[in-house]
C-alpha cells in the first residue's frame, strides 16, 4: 500500500488504511500489537482473555473476556503530533457497533516528563448492535490540559472491563 497522504495525521491514518486492507487475527492478551502504532493495553489483573481479527471491510472486531477484576483497557493509536502549534482541532470519526449497549471514552493523551496527561473528549461513544457514527474534536488552544508541545502522544479507546463484543468498523484521525 502506498503511503503518499501528507500532514500530522498522515502517519495515524496510513497505520488504520494497512489494518483496513489486511485480513489478520489472533488472541487478546495484556498487551497485543496489531500493527506497529495500534495496541491494545489492558490492566495485568484483568487476566484478558479472547479474540481479535481484521476481517474485509472493518478494522477490528474484538471478543473479550476478562478472568478477574481489574480497571482499564485501552485501544492506542500513535499519533505522531509532537508540536500542536498552529493546530486548530485535533479529532476523529468512528463507526463502530457492539454486541449490546456500550460506552466507550476517548482521550488525546501527551507525554510529560516520566508521564502523561491525557485529555478526554466532551462526548462519550455509545456503542449498540446497529451500527453507529461517531465524531468528536479537541481545539488544542482552548485546553489548558492539553500541552503545545509533547515527546508522544496517543488517541485512546478506553474499553469495557467486563466482557464485551465491539466492531471498530471505521476510525480516521485528523489534525487541522
Amino acid at each position: 500500500m502506498d503511503n503518499i497522504a501528507l500532514g500530522p495525521d498522515a502517519q495515524a491514518n496510513h497505520t488504520l488504511a494497512v489494518l483496513r486492507g489486511d485480513t489478520m487475527d489472533g488472541t487478546l492478551g495484556k498487551n497485543v500489537e496489531f500493527l506497529p502504532g495500534l495496541t491494545l493495553r489492558a490492566d495485568p489483573a484483568l487476566d484478558l482473555q479472547g479474540t481479535w481479527r481484521s476481517p474485509p471491510g472493518r478494522l477490528l472486531e474484538l471478543e473479550a473476556a476478562p478472568g478477574a477484576p481489574g480497571d482499564w483497557i485501552g485501544l492506542h493509536l500513535t499519533l505522531p503530533l509532537a508540536d500542536l502549534a498552529g493546530i486548530g482541532s485535533v479529532g476523529f470519526a468512528a463507526r463502530a457497533s457492539a454486541s449490546k449497549t456500550t460506552v466507550l471514552r476517548a482521550c488525546f493523551r501527551s507525554g510529560v516528563g516520566r508521564g502523561f496527561v491525557d485529555t478526554f473528549f466532551d462526548k462519550q461513544l455509545l456503542l449498540r448492535p446497529e451500527e453507529a457514527s461517531h465524531v468528536d474534536v479537541l481545539a488544542p488552544r482552548m485546553r489548558a490540559d492539553m500541552p503545545e508541545r509533547a515527546p508522544w502522544r496517543e488517541l485512546i479507546f478506553f474499553l469495557p472491563t467486563e466482557a464485551f463484543r465491539i466492531a471498530l468498523i471505521d476510525l480516521r484521525v485528523f489534525a487541522v
